[in-house]
């Protein structure tokens, strides 16, 4: 080996001197607050659920914001940066439970963005929350004098398809406390026993370098920023227009 060759090569003391590892790019802004913004808007819904009727004005309101998040993560899903869109993500069943075996295997590899297993437990919890969201639109409270923009109050007492729906928009936000408990304790697994900073991540939006089997980095695309207030425009008038189109009245 020539001398410039040894030069050239940094020995361990030189590589340990280098710092930690490396960190690359894993979700972009708009995608953690969104995440973290829809977690307290759930709690939110919850709360003013429990101060009757004192809160039911910003329940609706709360509940118009959750859509909007929603339809807001549909199209971000579409025009986001490269570990937000489905098309990175989104699996066959099939790709989803074969990840599922190499993991209990112990051959599960990293994933920059959501895993096949990850990436069908944010539809479902996307899926619950959407019908919980649309459910509120045609409920009517207990005593008949609140509603949803589609409730018709005006005609006299719920027709069943209200009442059913009401009952759901009731239920279902124990089908979705199920849910983010399973999503949470699959993190916190990630996070403490796979060493996978999981949470971590959608915190800071980076994660250590690994031989990732999705993406080596996330690719935010050009003007992130100008999609994303787009999208969100976008997603307001979907559902604030599609309650006018559709003969609703907002509160």
């Amino acid at each position: 080996m020539s001398i410039q060759a040894a030069r050239a090569r940094p020995g361990r003391d030189e590589r340990a001197s280098e710092g930690p590892a490396r960190e690359v790019r894993a979700w972009d802004l708009p995608t953690r607050l969104f995440k973290w913004t829809l977690v307290l808007l759930v709690l939110n819904a919850w709360l003013t659920n429990q101060w009757g009727d004192a809160g039911i004005a910003w329940h609706m309101w709360n509940g118009y914001a959750i859509l909007v998040l929603v339809v807001f993560r549909l199209f971000w899903g579409l025009f986001g940066s490269s570990t937000a869109r489905f098309a990175n993500w989104v699996t066959w069943p099939w790709t989803a439970l074969r990840y599922g075996l190499d993991l209990l295997r112990g051959r599960g590899r990293p994933y920059l963005g959501h895993n096949p297993l990850g990436g069908w437990m944010i539809i479902l919890l996307l899926a619950v929350v959407a019908s919980q969201g649309i459910a509120g639109l045609f409920t009517v409270d207990h005593n008949g004098l609140y509603g949803g923009p589609f409730a018709n109050l005006d005609f006299g007492d719920p027709t069943p398809v209200q009442k059913a729906l009401s009952r759901y928009h009731h239920m279902a936000f124990n089908i979705l406390l199920a849910f983010v408990a399973i999503h949470v304790a699959v993190n916190l697994f990630y996070q403490f026993v796979k060493k996978d900073p999981v949470i971590g991540a959608m915190i800071t939006g980076r994660k250590p370098v690994e031989p990732f089997a999705d993406q080596p980095e996330m690719r935010p695309g050009r003007a992130l920023w100008l999609r994303a207030v787009l999208c969100l425009a976008a997603a307001a008038m979907v559902v604030f227009g599609g309650v006018k189109l559709f003969g609703g009245s907002l509160p």
